[in-house]
């Protein structure tokens, strides 16, 4: 029998080589699609944040189920302020007791409505389930933990809740009176001559009295009132300088003093300029009116807070803030928490704790909810893709630990596995 001449070496083809030519394409096709759901990923989750900033969607608003939320929280940083353990029922009475002899209302009251976040599990207890029947309620609770003499100064300077109830009086907090205030025609005319002779006077105190006069437009009572504790806000060493700067800038944009200048001085110069009558006059015509709105706005932001506790509780929550759009939150932990939040602007650091406590809502309309629609199918797609990765991955591991096991007892020896060498 003749046989033909091998002509060349074969040797056997592996497996794996096999299938990374049969998986080449799909490997490509899904890499692909990966990455496109990545990018349209990222772009509409950017489309959703723009959105929400264009639309205004995420606000803080009050409502009774989160303002019961903030008034926990608050509590429970109130009772940050016990240092040591083993008697916080003294130490929750020395801050109460502490207000009163300051004769803070607002902030005595406050911790004393604290007590279930500043006192042990078992005595602040009682307080908590009177605290779901209303302020009034816990008032009482909370009156019957204080010693005989704290809470006898304290039912005499405090008007209690319950009394005001029983009477059928409102339950807005008593007004106290703060030491600013922001001046009158006189003090403008000073203003006005300070700001005519140098031209790198601080204006703040200048526009907030002009605005209180009337000039940049009418004036309600909160306005009144927030640009009152702004402006004592401002005159404090821990004011902070970030806010303030963003503050100036706001009521730059307002009133033009260089536009001021130029009008009060071409209708005279000296004691004529600055008179009450030409400088009201210059001050008007200085007014920017959008942006005077945007002061308005702000300055009854700060007077809700003056409306929910005091004006001089404003003032301390003002100190918390590090930007303008602080303020929202700071006027719902305000209308929240009540006179708890006047213990705790008060006496707590300003961290950024206080601002924590508040949380917003968000308002999904028709564009909101098609680019998250868009971002959660891309992100879906994206979960599947490497949980199919990672089962294609583990699925070729066992298949290959199940050939190992078997190498040794069979051998391929089709043509199909051998090519040559």
């Amino acid at each position: 029998m003749k046989h033909a001449k091998v002509s060349r070496a074969w040797r056997p083809v592996p497996a794996a080589t096999r299938g990374a030519r049969q998986r080449r394409p799909q490997g490509v096709a899904s890499a692909l699609l990966f990455n496109l759901s990545l990018v349209v990923l990222a772009i509409s989750t950017a489309f959703a944040v723009l959105i929400v900033g264009r639309d205004h969607l995420y606000a803080y608003e009050y409502s009774p189920a989160g303002a019961r939320v903030i008034a926990e929280r608050v509590e429970r940083l109130n009772g940050g302020l016990i240092q040591l353990d083993f008697d916080r029922q003294r130490q929750w009475e020395d801050l109460v007791g502490m207000e009163l002899l300051a004769n803070d209302v607002p902030a005595a009251r406050g911790f004393l409505l604290s007590a279930p976040g500043m006192l042990p599990d078992r005595l602040g207890g009682d307080v908590a389930r009177a605290a779901q029947r209303g302020d009034a309620e816990a008032e009482a609770a909370a009156l019957e933990l204080l010693s005989p003499s704290t809470r006898s100064r304290y039912e005499s300077l405090v008007p209690l809740l319950s009394r005001r109830s029983t009477s059928g009086v409102a339950e807005n907090r008593p007004e106290q009176i703060s030491n600013t205030t922001l001046g009158g025609q006189s003090d403008f005319e000073l203003m006005a001559r300070s700001a005519l002779a140098d031209p790198d006077t601080d204006p703040v105190q200048f526009i907030l009295t002009g605005f209180g006069l009337g000039l940049a437009g009418s004036m309600n009572q909160r306005d009144l009132d927030g640009a009152v504790a702004l402006l004592a806000a401002s005159h404090r060493e821990d004011y902070s300088r970030a806010f303030g700067a963003q503050i100036a800038q706001l009521l730059a944009n307002s009133v033009n003093i260089e536009r001021f200048r130029n009008v009060a001085l071409a209708g005279g110069d000296g004691d004529t300029a600055a008179a009450y009558a030409n400088s009201s006059a210059a001050f008007r015509v200085a007014v920017n009116a959008p942006a005077a709105a945007r002061v308005h706005a702000m300055l009854a932001q700060i007077g809700d807070m003056a409306h929910a506790i005091s004006t001089p509780a404003a003032t301390n929550l003002v100190m918390h803030a590090e930007a303008l759009r602080d303020l929202p939150r700071l006027r719902l932990i305000a209308q929240a928490a009540g006179d708890r939040a006047a213990a705790a602007a008060k006496r707590l650091p300003h961290d950024g704790r206080l601002l924590a406590t508040a949380g917003g809502q968000l308002t999904v309309n028709r564009d909101l909810a098609g680019a998250l629609t868009i971002a959660a199918a891309a992100l879906f797609v994206l979960l599947l893709l490497v949980a199919w990765r990672v089962y294609r991955g583990v699925r070729r591991y066992l298949m290959h630990l199940d050939e190992d096991d078997h190498s040794a007892e069979l051998v391929d020896i089709s043509a199909s596995n051998w090519r040559p060498l």
